[in-house]
């Protein structure tokens, strides 16, 4: 089974205007990039859980995390994305594994839909 919510979130779209505003549009882009998981994670429109994953981190071979597999609908900077996040038990993405970018919503719903 699937669960999909929808969540309804603009703020995300004010702080890429006041990103560009303040330091640019090539900086701001490479802010975006940097920051990318925040970003998608922030400005997600809906989200469907794919099923639970353990994270290994490096360095310690014994130490895993349960992770949430997450797939993200997002709408940001006039774009539409679709990614897959490992969320953590707080509910805080930790990881992207890939994203996406649509130009069109319905390009980006079709990929929602299908991610696995």
């Amino acid at each position: 089974m699937n669960a999909m919510t929808m969540i309804g979130t603009g703020r995300c779209d004010a702080l890429v205007d006041a990103l560009k505003a303040e330091f640019g549009g090539i900086w701001a882009d490479r802010i975006l990039e940097a920051e990318a998981i925040d970003f998608l994670w922030e400005a997600r429109v809906r989200e469907r859980y794919l099923g639970q994953d353990e994270a290994l981190f490096f360095g310690d071979e014994e130490a895993t995390e349960e992770m949430s597999r997450i797939v993200v609908l997002s709408c940001l900077d006039g774009c539409w994305n679709v990614g897959l996040c490992l969320v953590d038990g707080d509910g805080n993405a930790v990881e992207l594994v890939w994203k996406r970018q649509f130009g069109s919503a319905a390009d980006a719903e079709i990929a929602f839909h299908l991610a696995r």
